[in-house]
């Protein structure tokens, strides 16, 4: 049966609904053996399509790089969904943020060097500052980049000397992250490098 939800209060009573059943669901299936048919259907509509990553990142020139990389936006649109769809919060919320800040990192790391490649091969913050050189991104960006770098670069739990428990994976720092990682994507899209 197809429900459609015509203004907010039908909204919020759908919500309503639909957090009581998942609720109940969750509640009976902790007393069992989980049930193969007790699994909610994830909606559809807003996880984009690797197609449509792989348009946003035609600069990349290594196919299997570019389609690995729309892959792994496949899996930060889920993450995403998790984080502005429902009331996560708290620890698991931060370490959902600390994930895609994670993913970000790597995957700028991926575009400089694929974007530089032959060019500028050194370190990653030998090619952000490569790039603000070459007009092709702003001081900022790179300022912006290299801390997602920083905190990317936590991933090494060995290294960390401080419990995550007070972090840096705030929801401003994860815009922060997102919104370097969708600059260096216009940036690198509107100019193409010489060879």
């Amino acid at each position: 049966m197809k429900i459609k939800i015509k203004n907010d209060k039908e909204l919020a009573k759908a919500i309503e609904k639909a957090n009581e059943l998942i609720q109940a669901v969750e509640d009976y299936q902790t007393s069992k053996v989980p049930s193969p048919v007790a699994r909610l259907s994830f909606p559809y509509g807003f996880i984009r399509s690797a197609n449509h990553h792989r348009n946003r990142l035609q600069f990349v020139r290594n196919a299997a790089l570019q389609s690995n990389m729309a892959y792994t936006l496949i899996l930060t649109d889920s993450l995403s969904w998790l984080l502005n769809r429902t009331n996560i919060s708290g620890t698991a919320a931060e370490m959902l943020r600390k994930l895609q800040m994670f993913i970000a990192g790597a995957l700028v790391e991926s575009i400089t060097k694929d974007y530089l490649k032959g060019i500028c091969g050194k370190g990653y913050k030998d090619r952000t500052k490569y790039l603000v050189a070459n007009n092709i991104i702003e001081q900022s960006l790179k300022e912006d980049l290299d801390w997602l770098w920083d905190v990317r670069n936590k991933m090494h739990l060995f290294l960390v000397d401080d419990s995550e428990y007070i972090n840096e994976y705030t929801s401003e720092n994860h815009a922060r992250a997102s919104i370097a990682f969708q600059q260096l994507i216009a940036a690198l899209s509107k100019k193409k490098i010489m060879c």
